[in-house]
């Protein structure tokens, strides 16, 4: 038995190595959303003609019941209602039209991921977030991975999201020019603020009705703001009380920047997303993610940032074991109390090791990977698999206490304990069956914690009564062998008398 039970504790390690993992498991809701991303600068209607066209390809799809666009300059969403009787879940659905969708030019166009979450609004399968105080290493590290994402064939449509590059008139101002005619820095920006932004509202006039006070703003038309000889015109006050041109004091010209910034810890951060192939999980794929050669070296000054799921992931983990070890803790300080005896207890807690076997078994029979919800079906597991051997090491440790030699107890405890072991898991599998076979409803969350129990119930019930009566009567053995031996130190240590002389007989 003790060669069983090593074999099995191998066989559970390597099952659930060979187990995908997820944060959460894919839910199957009835709607689904379409993301579309504009170039910087695009109009209205170039928007409106990409939504239209996602639209379009999604209505093609037989489960789908109807949509709705909502068009945004630069920006867009495709709202989507499923219908209740299709084929597939929602996301089957969004994984067979990503490569029809992503691949719509002059647009990023990608459904809204369940999972892939974090800062920013970035919302893909798989997100990796670069940081670093150097831009343009950062965007030159970040396409580099992005084009070796591409030769993935778990990944769908790699691409670099948000921070988009976009025109702008740059003014550079002239310091030393400005000096010598007077301009001074706050009349500079004023002037460039009030002629493109318009001036701050504190400062503007106000236009009164009958309940509030309206702003009236002033700036340049947008004509003229796209005009650079109107800009270089625009007349800068001095502080003699005269005017000269812009273009004296400022150099003005056109360039690119980002629109918009992203920081994490005050470090410029970046992201690099992409949808899942269909049948994959996030753990199918983030190891080979992290073996392609520049996410393996990756530039001095460039750091791997670990937010979204991949942080909330490494959470779950940490905070299970903890949970896990401090229950376990918890559990072994009782048992020590109840039976008065140290080796005991190791047994309760040794067949407790072997207790996700069956979990691991059913996760890879029914294709589940783990998951937030598979990780509390363990610790479920776990506290009913310490009930059941529990109930026999108790009973044992009790008839030896009245005086039932070591094997007879065991026996005793077997026949009469086998009943309430075996009738408890057989009801706690018959109420965890609706969960498991998804009888009502959607029960992608709830399934894989009902597979999970369920599995692991089966097999720990009959290693429990295989395995800790041969680990029990083991445990008793060396306490008798430890009694025995410290006994006899102790008997000795008792009988000799101190300073070498020889022991006098009790008067």
């Amino acid at each position: 038995m003790v060669g069983v039970g090593l074999f099995m504790f191998v066989l559970q390690a390597v099952l659930f190595a060979n187990l995908s993992m997820t944060f959460q498991p894919a839910m199957n809701f009835d709607f689904s959303n379409v993301r579309v991303g504009m170039a910087p600068g695009s109009t209205l209607e170039q928007t409106e003609a990409v939504v239209d066209r996602a639209a379009r390809i999604v209505m093609k799809d037989p489960d789908v019941e109807k949509v709705f666009e909502r068009v945004y300059v630069g920006s867009g969403y495709v709202n989507i209602v499923l219908k209740k009787d299709r084929k597939k879940t929602s996301t089957e659905f969004e994984r067979s039209l990503t490569p029809e969708i992503s691949a719509i030019p002059d647009a990023q166009v990608n459904f809204l991921s369940q999972n892939g979450g974090g800062p920013g609004g970035a919302s893909r399968d798989i997100m990796l977030y670069l940081g670093s105080d150097n831009p343009v290493l950062l965007y030159a590290t970040a396409n580099k991975i992005s084009d070796e994402m591409a030769t993935l064939s778990g990944l769908r449509a790699p691409r670099v999201a948000g921070d988009l590059v976009r025109p702008e008139i740059t003014i550079k101002p002239r310091f030393d020019l400005a000096a010598d005619l007077g301009v001074t820095t706050t009349a500079l920006s004023q002037t460039i603020r009030i002629a493109t932004l318009g001036d701050i509202e504190q400062n503007s006039a106000k236009f009164s009705l009958a309940d509030r006070q309206v702003p009236i703003m002033v700036s340049l038309s947008e004509d003229s703001r796209r005009n650079l000889a109107a800009l270089e015109n625009l007349p800068v006050p001095t502080s003699n009380g005269g005017s000269v041109p812009l273009k004296s004091v400022a150099e003005i010209g056109f360039g690119a920047g980002p629109t918009t910034v992203q920081r994490t810890n005050q470090i410029r951060r970046i992201a690099i997303g992409a949808d899942l192939a269909p049948g994959l999980v996030s753990g199918d794929v983030w190891p080979k993610i992290n073996e392609l050669p520049t996410v393996k070296n990756l530039p001095r000054g460039v750091s791997k940032l670990d937010l979204g799921d991949q942080k909330w992931q490494a959470e779950l983990m940490y905070y299970f074991l903890i949970a896990l070890g401090s229950g376990v803790l918890l559990v072994f300080a009782v048992l020590v109390l109840l039976y008065r005896r140290f080796l005991a207890p190791f047994v309760n807690m040794g067949s407790l090791l072997i207790a996700p076997l069956g979990a691991a078994i059913a996760l890879h029979v029914t294709g589940n990977p783990l998951s937030l919800p598979v990780f509390i079906g363990i610790l479920m597991l776990f506290g009913i698999v310490a009930k059941n051997s529990i109930l026999l090491v108790d009973f044992a440790v009790e008839m030896m206490n009245h005086g039932m030699p070591k094997d007879e107890a065991i026996y005793e405890a077997g026949h009469k304990r086998a009943q309430p072991i075996v009738m408890t898991t057989v009801a706690m599998v018959a109420g965890m069956l609706p969960i498991a076979l998804s009888l009502s409803g959607d029960s992608s969350w709830r399934a894989p914690m009902g597979v999970t129990v369920i599995g692991g119930l089966i097999f720990s019930t009959i290693l429990t009564l295989l395995l800790v009566p041969a680990f029990f009567s083991i445990a008793i053995d060396i306490e008798q062998w430890i009694g025995r031996r410290f006994h006899k130190l102790v008997g000795q240590g008792a009988h000799r008398a101190p300073s070498g002389q020889a022991p006098q007989p009790a008067e």
